[in-house]
């Protein structure tokens, strides 16, 4: 889902929910934060590929030290997404919380979904360290022309927190764990024609499904329903010791 598209709709509906809170000033907070959420976008749409080298050589060495995982998904309930309209002012913490739950509410078994879930957000700690929102947020896209099937790997995409999630994980996680974080921001159905074969199958398997409940479990409304310590066993299991990060 364009997180860009559809707010009108969602003006709609959010608005009636806020007026029953008693919130009547809503629909100037929600166009003011429409307005910021385009700037965002637009900002990032027009990164280009010297943008995304000079991003890669910034964050090649740590940011934070050694840090746990488990510490890391912590401090995302400092963390908002100032161009996601569809969770308006949740923290990414409780985000991952309910993408997660959501998963095990429908017989998701699958640990490396689950883990996904729960560490996919957490490049947007970049947002604390004054990194600008566009290179941390919005949906990614090629830049350039590619040919066809020639792999997502081989192709530059705008840059965010997809990518440096990939960059602090991916000696840590089984491949298709990688590459589902790298690319968990993509427009599947855009970038069909670029794939490969990995990328068709690991689309299949992993990335359409996450998307599922990463795009569709969102809401301003809808709190935590299971407190993050339910899947410190996972995380401390998959990541026992710190990570650089």
């Amino acid at each position: 889902m364009d997180k860009g598209s559809g707010l009108g709709l969602f003006r709609k509906s959010i608005v009636r929910r806020l007026k029953r809170h008693g919130i009547v000033r809503a629909p100037r907070h929600l166009r003011e934060f429409e307005a910021e959420a385009a700037r965002i976008n637009g900002r990032h749409r027009r990164q280009t590929l010297a943008d995304v080298e000079a991003l890669r050589a910034r964050y090649a060495a740590p940011i934070l030290g050694d840090v746990l995982v488990w510490d890391l998904i912590r401090a995302l309930t400092d963390v908002h997404d100032a161009t996601d309209p569809q969770l308006g002012s949740t923290s990414q913490l409780t985000h991952t919380i309910n993408v997660a739950a959501a998963m095990e509410r429908d017989g998701v078994t699958d640990e490396d979904l689950l883990v996904a879930a729960l560490v996919h957000d957490t490049g947007k700690l970049l947002l604390t360290v004054g990194e600008a929102p566009e290179n941390v947020l919005c949906m990614n896209e090629p830049i350039g022309e590619y040919a066809p099937g020639v792999g997502l790997d081989t192709c530059v995409f705008q840059w965010n927190h997809d990518e440096f999630a990939w960059s602090r994980y991916r000696e840590h996680v089984p491949a298709h764990l990688a590459w589902l974080l790298r690319y968990h921001s993509i427009y599947p159905d855009r970038c069909a024609p670029l794939m490969d074969d990995r990328d068709r199958a690991w689309t299949a398997r992993y990335l359409k499904p996450f998307s599922h409940y990463d795009q569709d479990f969102k809401s301003p409304f809808r709190p935590a329903d299971r407190p993050l310590e339910h899947w410190r066993e996972l995380i401390f299991d998959r990541f026992p010791r710190p990570i650089p990060f």
